[in-house]
């Protein structure tokens, strides 16, 4: 069973000459170099015209090295409980198929997560992930999980679920997908928006539910919770911002703007 596209021509364009030209301007135009000890990224996951720049950023930073690659994303259109992992045997791109990670799918599996597949027929937010994972590492695996249930307890179960599903298997990079606000003012974006990032950077969990309190705004909250418990799981305490940018900079509309952060975690150097 391969996952067909959804968004192609409408988030990313179709035409693979095209899509592999744009995605490459994102990443190696980014003029971020990799840093062999992150592992983990947040990436936005809008149309590319948004978002693109900053994903690509994110994707860039990112070690040369990484061979299995687990996203982790927000749903919008099917309601899941838990979380849903991709059970197929591949991601279909513009840019070919990308193998789904059998091994660390079924052991997902096996720890209690289910496959439902209504809900990967048409999620954007993580799909659109795929296509810089191709460009980035050709020839690496993924693993496709939507986090429906966003509580702080969750995140830190599936971060647990996660943790013990990729161990063995080096050079796996996690991927949170999220945007940040959503229809504010340029100058309440960034408020907002500095929220989220600042409780990011700090490495610590709660300063992430205590920013939402505050009036931050994630809808991929629950896999940025999930990535920040993956790293303190993994001992891991380096975080750090990579972008920042909003849908300002393509529109030229600064009444109703969407927010977009790169940011990492990774090893102390």
């Amino acid at each position: 069973m391969i996952r067909k596209p959804a968004v192609a021509g409408m988030f990313y364009p179709s035409d693979n000459a095209s899509l592999e030209k744009l995605v490459n301007s994102f990443i190696y135009g980014s003029g971020r170099p990799s840093d062999d000890l992150i592992t983990g990224i947040v990436s936005p996951h809008a149309g590319y015209v948004y978002s693109g720049a900053v994903a690509g950023a994110a994707f860039a930073s990112a070690p040369d090295s990484v061979r299995n690659v687990i996203v982790i994303a927000p749903t919008h259109r099917y309601p899941v409980r838990g979380a849903s992992v991709y059970d197929g045997e591949g991601y279909s791109t513009p840019l070919g198929t990308a193998s789904i990670h059998g091994e660390i799918t079924s052991r997902l599996l096996q720890a209690g997560l289910s496959f439902q597949p209504e809900a990967h027929l048409s999620e954007h937010s993580a799909e659109v992930q795929v296509p810089f994972i191709q460009v980035r590492w050709p020839g690496s695996s993924i693993v496709v999980i939507l986090q429906g249930t966003v509580s702080a307890d969750y995140s830190r179960q599936l971060a647990e679920i996660i943790s013990e599903a990729a161990r063995g298997f080096d050079n796996t990079l996690i991927v949170a997908s999220s945007d940040l606000s959503h229809y504010h003012s340029l100058d309440t974006a960034e408020k907002k928006d500095r929220k989220i990032i600042e409780a990011f950077v700090s490495g610590n969990p709660r300063n992430m539910e205590a920013a939402i309190l505050k009036g931050g705004e994630a809808c991929g909250i629950g896999p940025i919770l999930t990535l920040m418990n993956y790293a303190a799981i993994m001992k891991q305490k380096r975080f750090g911002e990579i972008m920042w940018e909003t849908s300002a900079a393509a529109s030229g509309d600064s009444s109703s703007v969407v927010g977009y952060f790169a940011g990492y975690c990774g090893q102390e150097v």
